[in-house]
């Protein structure tokens, strides 16, 4: 007898998987007491669960469908859609420490200090789309996924709303302590998820050499010079785009805001994602092996078109319902919800942000209780947006996309305004605009210009550029108006960038020994917010920092032993995953 398409062995497995993880859940969600548990986990994550965490929260179940899907379609260069972060993930063992010496919340409280309240509510607000766009993209994957996996007994619309409202109950109770405590258990749930399939599918396709029988071309590391997806302009603007938007991201300052030190934050963060980018190389062969087992899929249509990438989803799920045996369909499905549910945590990022940069200004004398409750109520309103959005998308692509180039316009504006004194409000104002006139301009319709024919040049020109090439004039456009406004306009006052820049120089844990010995007479809320004490001292501080780089306006945290030996393991390990993507690409055609 078949339950949605899925044997009785099946449901069995799922079944007890999600009684373990909402057990986990709500047993985490006992030991939150404060608004601090419930957005940072009472700062006492260790390596481990860190790790973990950053694991789970980085990687969802829609990565593994995106990623197949685009490498089916144009080879193993559509990995780079998931690895265009490898070259900036060495940067997070320096990222880490950085986000975590900031000692707030939320990326919100970190504009509120350094550029003011209005900066504050519109970076909050391109946060909370950010975080809507994110959830909608788990979701919409993992429907895909399991709607592939019943064989469309369970549509990808009612998958979607089943699997948002099965854990959003624990997750609104528990906050990031639950989310981190099953990730634990959710971590290994997605390792399996991402290698099981490979075996399974080269043993149903005739083993190595019959998948070495696909043209060459498509297993070169990046697609031909030229194509719409994964060439290595795609490679280079993508893996930029990742390293100036990833300090943008929300749940960075979340995850790394929760370590008990800055070097569990590193650890995490670096390594966690490092574990990510090595399972991605087996959803990519994955596709390789899915599109020459189901043909079908893309047979007749233009591997760039909006169908073919929308057909191209369908893969991964297919894979797995017609490849797996029972008992190992169900298993893989649990791991299609560990995607789900990990994700989640990006309800509590969300209410977060809502709670300390929105509700905060009209509730000034709010007690933790309250905010408390308005954020549990706050993470159910965003996985209700996230669902409606996931219902209405064309394809877990373009909501990826998307998401990346929504957060993306606020990356330049974090960047400058932690290491370099002059940007001020005026500048990221000129940084957000410059950016949103230049993504808006590839919407407009060209006949709407013909009254202002150069202007109309102008942008059909730009439009007419390939993507990676428009990506990087954005970049450029928005560094650049942000440097020569905040020259032109004047730097912020010094009561105001002392105390902000002390939080930078000084390491966690020795506030105490860097702290003011009065509260300031200007700007006290902004060099208190997060601490315990009144601010941190920026002449006691600055020793920590580089005086050299202080001459050009840039404020930079010495760095010793563990900062550059870290760095530089961490490029090895960028070189040994590059090299084992390559090497297995090699042993392939070797075979044929």
């Amino acid at each position: 007898m078949m339950l949605f398409g899925l044997a009785p062995l099946d449901v069995a497995v799922i079944v007890g998987y999600f009684v373990v993880i909402m057990g986990i859940g709500f047993w985490a969600s006992t030991r939150v007491h404060t608004d601090e548990d419930y957005f940072l986990g009472g700062r006492k994550f260790g390596k481990g669960l860190l790790l973990m965490h950053w694991l789970c929260t980085g990687t969802h179940s829609d990565m593994a469908v995106q990623t197949a899907g685009a490498c089916a379609r144009v080879g193993l260069g559509g990995i780079w859609y998931q690895w265009m972060y490898l070259f900036s993930t060495p940067f997070y063992w320096l990222i880490a420490p950085m986000v975590r010496r900031l000692r707030v919340v939320t990326t919100g409280d970190v504009y509120r200090i350094r550029y003011g309240t209005g900066l504050e509510i519109f970076a909050s607000t391109v946060a909370m789309l950010y975080l809507v766009l994110s959830i909608a993209l788990l979701l919409r994957g993992a429907g895909e996924l399991i709607a592939g996996v019943t064989g469309g007994a369970l549509a990808t619309q009612t998958s979607v709303i089943v699997l948002a409202l099965l854990f959003s109950t624990y997750v609104m109770t528990g906050g990031l302590m639950a989310a981190a405590y099953t990730d634990f258990l959710q971590g290994l749930m997605l390792i399996v998820l991402s290698i099981l399939l490979v075996p399974v599918g080269l043993h149903a396709l005739g083993g190595v050499a019959a998948l070495a029988a696909t043209d060459p071309a498509k297993l070169a590391i990046t697609a031909p010079l030229g194509s719409k997806e994964g060439d290595p302009f795609f490679v280079l603007a993508m893996s930029v785009l990742g390293l100036v938007g990833i300090v943008a991201q929300p749940h960075v300052m979340t995850a790394n805001g929760s370590g008990k030190s800055e070097h569990e934050s590193r650890v995490g963060m670096c390594y966690g994602n490092f574990v990510k980018r090595l399972l991605t190389i087996a959803w990519a062969f994955t596709g390789l092996v899915a599109i020459l087992l189901f043909p079908q899929i893309l047979a007749g249509l233009d591997p760039a078109s909006d169908a073919a990438k929308q057909a191209s989803e369908k893969l991964y799920g297919l894979a797995i319902r017609e490849l797996m045996g029972d008992g190992w369909r169900g298993l893989m499905i649990a791991c299609i919800v560990a995607g789900v549910t990990s994700g989640e945590a990006l309800m509590v990022v969300g209410a977060g942000v809502f709670t300390r940069n929105f509700y905060i200004h009209v509730a000034r004398n709010s007690t933790d209780r309250q905010r408390l409750w308005v954020g549990r109520a706050a993470s159910f309103g965003i996985l209700l947006l996230g669902i409606a959005l996931a219902l209405g998308a064309h394809s877990v692509t373009a909501l990826y996309v998307a998401s990346v180039k929504v957060i993306a316009l606020l990356g330049p504006v974090f960047w400058l305004g932690v290491t370099w004194r002059p940007a001020n409000s005026w500048g990221a104002w000129s940084s957000v605009v410059a950016g949103a006139a230049l993504w808006g301009a590839t919407s407009i319709p060209s006949d709407w210009l013909e009254v202002l024919p150069h202007l109309q040049n102008v942008i059909g020109s730009y439009v007419s550029q390939p993507e990676p090439i428009r990506i990087l004039i954005q970049l450029t456009a928005q560094f650049g108006a942000l440097i020569g406004v905040s020259l032109l306009t004047g730097m912020k006052p010094k009561a105001q960038l002392d105390p902000f820049f002390a939080r930078l120089l000084t390491p966690v844990g020795r506030e105490e020994e860097m702290a003011m010995s009065a509260v300031p007479t200007q700007f006290a809320a902004e060099a208190g917010l997060g601490l315990a004490s009144p601010g941190l001292d920026y002449q006691k501080a600055s020793a920590l920092g580089y005086s050299t780089a202080r001459q050009l306006g840039l404020e930079m945290p010495r760095m010793g032993l563990a900062e550059w030996g870290g760095f530089v393991v961490a490029w090895v390990t960028v070189g040994g995953l590059l090299g084992l993507l390559y090497g297995l690409s090699a042993y392939v055609l070797r075979q044929g």
